[in-house]
């Protein structure tokens, strides 16, 4: 009776061992194949993806793209500084940027300590971008963009410090003309920011910078907007604390048919003999007995 008992005990045992090495082998495959698929993937391209598929988009693009890649080189650079520089570096960063005005060092109490060039084109009032001092302690850029009687200048000013102290900004100002003249149709391209029109290109520049773009972009960094007559896609990006937006009329762009492909190159005839690239046999020696 033991022994039945015991041989009971021993086959239960092993079933249960044989079952349990079962679901191990499936829960195994089933993590093996969840690896394969969410995170060792073998890597492939889809040739078919076009990218940005939108007409307005890439129209926007292609006019915008030369104009922000300048600033954006530009931004990094000024951003590398973080001490009051000398005339040469300023120098240096309009020659490789000519469609800056200038460059202005201002020290925390408002006095400009040194210039390039050294009698500016148009005088400059600093005393809104110093009020940013909170931006400046923690080493964030400020900008402003103001319009006068004398037309637009845009002003980007980068902090400088002493023994790890703020001590004032390096300024850098530029008329929007000089960089929106990168654009291959700067006609075509409207910028406005949250503090005004920047440059109205050939259309609805004032209306466009009259919307409220402070609630538009709160929670959107591109889209479309339908205002007079025009339907514009825009695309927008920070300068310091304020926004800048690029637009442009997608309409005629949309609108347009797409261009008939090309056919191919018809196939050789099957058939027919292709020239032979054997070497043609030699003439014989003339001279020879």
């Amino acid at each position: 009776m033991k022994r039945t008992v015991l041989a009971a005990i021993a086959a239960i045992v092993c079933l249960c061992t044989l079952a349990g090495c079962g679901t191990m082998k499936t829960k195994w495959r089933e993590t093996r194949k969840l690896y394969r698929e969410y995170i060792n993937t073998d890597p492939s391209i889809d040739f078919s993806d076009q990218g940005i598929s939108d007409k307005g988009l890439q129209h926007l693009a292609a006019l915008m793209m030369p104009v922000d890649e300048r600033l954006l080189a530009m931004l990094r650079t000024l951003g590398s500084q973080d001490a009051a520089p000398d005339p040469e570096w300023a120098q240096q960063l309009l020659t490789a940027n000519p469609w800056l005005s200038g460059i202005a060092v201002v020290d925390a109490s408002g006095s400009v300590v040194g210039q390039v060039p050294s009698t500016p084109m148009r005088p400059l009032d600093y005393a809104a971008l110093l009020d940013m001092a909170d931006r400046y302690k923690v080493r964030k850029m400020g900008a402003r963009v103001v319009s006068d009687e004398m037309g637009t200048v845009v002003m980007v000013a980068m902090p400088f410090f002493k023994e790890n102290e703020w001590a004032g900004i390096v300024v850098v100002h530029f008329d929007p003309r000089n960089l929106i003249r990168f654009s291959p149709n700067p006609d075509a391209l409207v910028v406005v920011s949250t503090e005004g029109l920047v440059w109205s290109g050939g259309g609805q520049g004032e209306s466009l910078a009259a919307l409220k773009w402070s609630d538009i972009l709160k929670g959107e960094v591109q889209g479309d907007i339908r205002t007079g007559g025009g339907e514009y896609v825009w695309q927008a990006r920070y300068l310091g604390q304020i926004e800048l937006v690029y637009l442009t009329d997608a309409r005629e762009v949309r609108a347009a048919k797409p261009e008939p492909k090309k056919e191919a190159a018809p196939a050789p005839e099957p058939n027919k003999a292709l020239p032979s690239t054997e070497p043609l046999p030699q003439p014989k020696d003339l001279t020879a007995p």
